[in-house]
């Protein structure tokens, strides 16, 4: 393993570090920076996970859109959100095609639009079309 990230994940950063020893002489391995922070405090957020639920989420391409048309009904939400957006920013920014997200209901039409409007569409924004946009703003669905 890469001394740096050995040195990282494995890092003494807490007064408790020499109990932390002991317990791992006891167990035969040594515990990792987010297992320490975790035992302390119940909880860690430096591990990366959501960054990787994200990105595996906008790398899946053939995936259906996802929606965020409506707003998130949690600080959480808007956390996962937010950082979704920014990420898929720079991963558009650097040419690498991500997954297509609606942040607006003018998104969400557009796509459809372009992704196979059906026949006789004369319009996106058309009220009574049974396409999906259109379908929403009749109530019909």
């Amino acid at each position: 393993m890469n001394k740096d990230l050995e040195n990282w994940i494995y890092r003494p950063i807490y007064p408790e570090e020499e109990f932390f020893k002991r317990i791992e002489a006891a167990l035969g391995f040594k515990l990792f920076i987010w297992q320490k922070a975790f035992i302390l405090t119940g909880k860690f957020r430096q591990y990366g996970a959501t960054t990787a639920e994200i990105l595996r989420e906008l790398l899946d391409t053939k995936a259906e859109p996802l929606d965020y048309t409506k707003p998130p009904t949690n600080g959480r939400a808007k956390f996962y959100r937010d950082n979704l957006r920014e990420i898929q920013e720079k991963l558009q920014r650097a040419g690498i095609e991500t997954r297509a997200v609606f942040w607006s209901k003018k998104d969400k039409s557009s796509y459809y639009w372009e992704h196979g409007a059906p026949k006789g569409c004369k319009s996106p924004d058309c009220k009574y079309c049974p396409f999906p946009p259109c379908r929403e703003r009749s109530g019909r669905e």
